[in-house]
């Protein structure tokens, strides 16, 4: 699933993503999860796997282009596809971030 945010524009993924695998496919974006006292640049090219669960936000720190990719087993995919629907329930009602 492909996502595309203006540059400023920010996107909360939500909290149950362990094992997406978040990819950078142009441009330039920032993402920090509740619980890791890191934050994460990913330019084109550049990938983050989720590794523990905690509230996920990208910010487009230029106009990027970005997809992810269910990496965990089979069983998971539920969870994540649960996620995404959730994140994006915003967008049904016009509350799209």
């Amino acid at each position: 699933m492909d996502f595309l945010l203006n540059k400023r524009e920010l996107f909360d993924l939500g909290e149950r993503l362990r094992g997406v695998r978040i990819e950078c496919l142009e441009g330039r974006c920032w993402l920090t999860q509740s619980g890791d006292s890191r934050d994460h640049i990913l330019g084109a090219g550049d990938s983050f796997t989720v590794r523990t669960n905690g509230q996920l936000i990208i910010t487009a720190t230029q106009r990027c282009r970005f997809m992810l990719v269910q990496t965990a087993p089979q069983g998971s995919r539920l969870n994540y596809f649960k996620a995404i629907n959730s994140a994006l329930k915003g967008c049904v009602t016009g509350a799209c971030p």
